[in-house]
């Protein structure tokens, strides 16, 4: 009896269907994505409103594009670009169009706006299905590496010398040459500028953080809540970092187990649904000073739907828990840090009484079941989230460089993180 096998011929050409639908599986996550792509408002698109040069690609389909692509852990343009080739739903999505990679990289530099938008679409679509009415936020934060090599990371000590030396050669250089020292400065060297660059950030980023920590103190003390944050150095320290590479990248503690430049990323997680409600890069390494900010857009996102916020010791924040339960209405559950190191002493001031009153009256609420409930549920909640980014959707570290464009690709893998969520909770029991 002869074996029946199929024949495989490579050589007969082979046209795509006039439909590209019959390719592409009904339950396949690129419908999904278009359908929520074409309910955000184009207004806030970079378009060319004059018309002028070749025809442009909808704002819609460069959307729906990122965030298909950043679902399937496709994050560089060039590897967008050619997925457009290869990846039967994306040629689909596309319509059998090719956007290269400048043009990708482009729109997701030039459309943070719309790109914020689409990531509050989603949470608006799981609120309109019923998918967000607890109200209860998980929060916590992550290290993610930057766009950057350790290597490039120096002390401004070290930098400030650096351009000295460098200043140095420059003018041993011109009485070598016997040239004008004037001449030698009209053509800074590359790396001189670059140097300085980042000494002038550090100033700056000193500067901004004297002013911040100056306004903390001033609301800790009206508030009557807390402990104001230790006084910045008048100058910058010789000690402090900086990343040549991306100046506002930080130190981080990696998972892994090891230090490297990176970016502290914020989520709010519905507790119910494990949905991502609010996004953010946090301006330091540490967490202390985030449940504010993380809480707040939580609640702007979710239309002020959030009523708890859960959050680990990292979050251990008189003042913020102060502030988010008389001016914002959140309730917040914080793991207290350090319980047995509360001062029982006789003489205190008011505001250290206030401060050790507010911190034992959340000890207490965590002894009780339903705040251990709430702890223990963040754990299993924003951790996940975490888990399948990193994991499952491999995003480990960014693409862009600088704060406003690593917030960016942080709001668009929430954004597919929450396309693909949604999608398994529409889908039948």
């Amino acid at each position: 009896m002869s074996t029946r096998l199929i024949n495989v011929d490579r050589n007969t050409p082979m046209l795509l269907p006039p439909d590209l639908r019959d390719w592409v599986e009904d339950d396949d996550l690129v419908h999904f994505i278009v359908d929520a792509s074409l309910q955000v408002s184009a207004e806030s698109a970079s378009v060319n409103h004059r018309g002028c040069g070749s025809a442009q690609y909808p704002p819609s389909m460069m959307l729906a594009l990122l965030l298909y692509c950043y679902s399937q852990g496709i994050y560089s343009s060039r590897k967008i670009e050619r997925a457009t080739y290869s990846n039967v739903s994306v040629r689909y999505l596309t319509a059998n169009h090719h956007p290269d990679h400048d043009t990708i990289a482009t729109f997701r530099t030039k459309n943070k706006e719309f790109i914020k938008q689409a990531f509050v679409t989603t949470v608006q679509i799981a609120q309109e299905l019923g998918f967000t009415k607890l109200g209860v936020m998980a929060i916590d934060g992550t290290s993610l590496r930057a766009d950057a090599s350790k290597k490039a990371t120096k002390s401004f000590g070290e930098l400030r010398r650096q351009i000295e030396d460098i200043c140095a050669d420059a003018l041993d250089e011109a009485e070598v040459a016997d040239t004008a020292v004037e001449q030698q400065e009209c053509r800074p060297r590359p790396t001189k500028i670059k140097i300085e660059a980042a000494l002038e950030k550090i100033k700056t980023a000193h500067a901004a953080d004297k002013a911040q920590r100056a306004e903390l103190t001033r609301q800790v003390k009206d508030s009557g809540v807390g402990t104001p944050p230790l006084p910045t150095a008048q100058e910058v320290p010789e000690a402090k970092l900086v990343n040549l590479t991306d100046v506002d990248c930080h130190a981080m503690w990696m998972k892994e187990g090891y230090s490297a430049p990176g970016y502290n990323a914020q989520l709010a997680v519905d507790t119910k649904t494990l949905l991502i409600t609010a996004a953010t890069i946090a301006d330091s390494c540490v967490d202390s000073h985030q449940l504010l900010i993380v809480a707040k857009e939580s609640q702007k996102n979710c239309r002020g739907a959030v009523h708890t916020v859960v959050a680990d010791s990292g979050y251990d924040n008189n003042h913020q828990i102060h502030e988010l339960e008389v001016k914002h209405g959140i309730h917040a559950v914080v793991a207290v840090q350090d319980p047995h190191r509360i001062s029982t002493k006789y003489k205190q001031s008011r505001q250290r009484q206030r401060t050790r009153a507010l911190k034992l009256k959340r000890i207490e609420e965590l002894g009780t079941p339903r705040g251990r409930e709430l702890i223990a549920t963040r754990s299993c909640s924003v951790e996940p989230v975490f888990g399948t980014i990193k994991q499952a959707m491999g995003f480990r570290r960014f693409l862009q460089r600088g704060t406003a464009a690593v917030a960016n690709e942080w709001t668009l893998v929430s954004a597919a993180f929450n396309l693909k969520r949604l999608l398994q909770l529409l889908a039948p029991a």
